[in-house]
């Protein structure tokens, strides 16, 4: 692909190369890119600098012993203030959104209302007098007077999403909850959508200071690679790290955090195939309904989302005319580009592996057509189940517009395949207990182990925010399958427990 070079690009994510030695960095500039045109965009942004940096670092540190001292209404006020300065500069935010993303305006607006829906349901709980009664816990035990409290567990750096600007970002999931927890977030942005994510933080900055919170208690880092999200993570004064990404990205801050001389937690959202079980009784339903959903799971937004389902299992003697169908209806999808040149490129890089490997009898790709070149090729992948014994690199998440199918002969075959699989954000299951039998429950035991969510005759497109909603499974899902990433319940990953004994608090 050839790039139109009118400023200096972004530089490649290469997350072996995340060993960070402290220098001094001079201060770079560069431009984000707008995929839809396939050229880098002319605004400009200036990289901060390693001093820059610890001095944000310590002014988050200083920030948290006054935000921990805030009331829950003082927290609830602040992230009600950011959601109505967002939504009074929604038009700006769509412009730059758009223009760096390749992201539909329709999109905009569903990622932009969950933002705003997020931002409110955080507010309302950590008021409930609910959610209050979990923070302290007191009790006299042996003469002992005991009391334990839950407190934020220190400056928090979230590293953006590319995939949503917005949701996942600057003031996404990890954000606040990482607020609502009352600790100093230092949100490092994602150089592909630095604009949009200055836009967003101006924003939460005008709250800041309308309220009288310290400067320290949100914070933006710009850079165009990957060295302050380093520097930053390596800081003893940093507890804690909120990551979605790659797994290769999600690993190098394990790796970070793991060697540093006081290891910090990090909640990192990684890799997921999502497999799909489909048994015989739900191809006795309306065929084109179910080709049709498993369509737009797969495609739409060019199938950049952390829930797309990259592994389907389909009965045997269903497959040729299940997979000439779906093969029609994928490749007739509308064309959309990918959110930037390097998940364009690992996209690329991983088909071109499948196509090498299994040849043109067993990997489709679509055609050539009016889209851009620059656009991704819609691709299935058709093999027998136990390929996947065969050739472990199958079940790796291919981030894009492409799905695997599997035929299994019997359930049997199928159960022993999926107990190999890798952890998993969801398990989808399609089918009937009253039609297909005990394999339902056998599924779901599964299901269980692997992931997540298990899901019951839908796909996995979709995650609500709620209480009720895990986002997070076995690794290489995520780094720690007792968190959500998503809901109110994603607020514990960043607190932390004290017991005061004998103490009036």
């Amino acid at each position: 692909m050839r790039l139109v070079k009118k400023c200096l690009p972004i530089r490649l994510w290469k997350a072996t190369r995340l060993v960070y030695q402290r220098r001094k960095m001079s201060r770079r500039t560069f431009c984000t890119f707008n995929p839809k045109e396939n050229k880098f965009n002319t605004e400009r942004y200036a990289c901060h600098t390693v001093e820059e940096v610890d001095q944000i670092i310590d002014s988050a540190s200083s920030a948290y012993s006054v935000i921990s001292s805030k009331s829950n209404h003082e927290i609830n006020n602040l992230l009600c203030l950011i959601k109505e300065n967002l939504r009074s500069i929604k038009g700006k935010i769509s412009t730059v959104y758009c223009k760096e993303s390749g992201l539909t305006k329709e999109r905009f607006d569903t990622e932009f209302k969950r933002t705003i829906f997020q931002l409110e349901l955080f507010s309302k709980h950590v008021i409930a007098p609910e959610y209050i009664s979990t923070l302290e816990q007191a009790k006299n035990v042996n003469n002992k007077s005991l009391t334990k409290k839950k407190i934020g567990i220190g400056p928090v750096l979230v590293v953006g999403a590319s995939n949503f600007p917005l949701a996942y970002s600057t003031i996404g999931g990890d954000s606040v909850a990482a607020l609502a927890a009352k600790n100093p977030v230092i949100v490092k942005a994602h150089p592909f959508h630095v604009g949009t994510s200055s836009v967003v933080f101006g924003a939460i900055q005008d709250a800041m200071n309308t309220l009288n919170f310290p400067i320290g208690t949100f914070s933006h880092v710009v850079d165009d690679g990957y060295e302050l999200g380093a520097h930053i993570a390596n800081h003893s004064s940093v507890k804690a790290i909120g990551f979605t990404g790659s797994q290769n990205g999600g690993e190098a801050f394990l790796k970070i955090a793991g060697k540093r001389k006081f290891p910090i937690p990090v909640f990192a959202e990684m890799g997921s195939s999502n497999p799909v079980v489909l048994l015989e009784s739900a191809f006795s339903e309306d065929r084109k309904i179910l080709i049709d959903k498993i369509t737009n799971s797969v495609c739409t937004d060019s199938g950049q989302f952390c829930t797309k389902p990259g592994l389907f299992f389909i009965p045997k003697n269903e497959t040729d005319e299940f997979v000439g169908q779906l093969k029609q209806s994928i490749f007739s999808f509308r064309a959309e580009p990918m959110l930037h040149p390097n998940i364009l490129k690992e996209f690329e890089k991983k088909t071109a592996r499948l196509l090498e490997t299994f040849g043109t009898k067993r990997f489709f790709r679509s055609r050539a057509s009016i889209a851009p070149k620059y656009f991704p090729k819609k691709s299935v992948l058709h093999l027998a189940s136990d390929s996947i014994l065969e050739f472990p690199f199958l079940q790796e998440e291919i981030f894009g517009p492409h799905t695997s199918v599997f035929s299994y002969s019997n359930h049997e075959e199928l159960i022993d395949i999926l107990n190999g699989l890798n952890g998993q954000l969801t398990f989808s299951i399609f089918g009937s207990k009253e039609k297909d039998g005990p394999i339902i429950e056998q599924l779901i035991s599964v299901g269980t182990q692997k992931a997540g969510r298990v899901i019951l005759n839908d796909l996995p497109t979709g995650v609500e925010v709620s209480s009720a909603m895990q986002h997070g499974g076995p690794y290489p899902a995520s780094s720690d399958s007792r968190y959500t990433a998503v809901g109110t319940d994603s607020i514990a990953r960043f607190q932390r427990s004290v017991t005061f004994q004998d103490l009036s608090i």
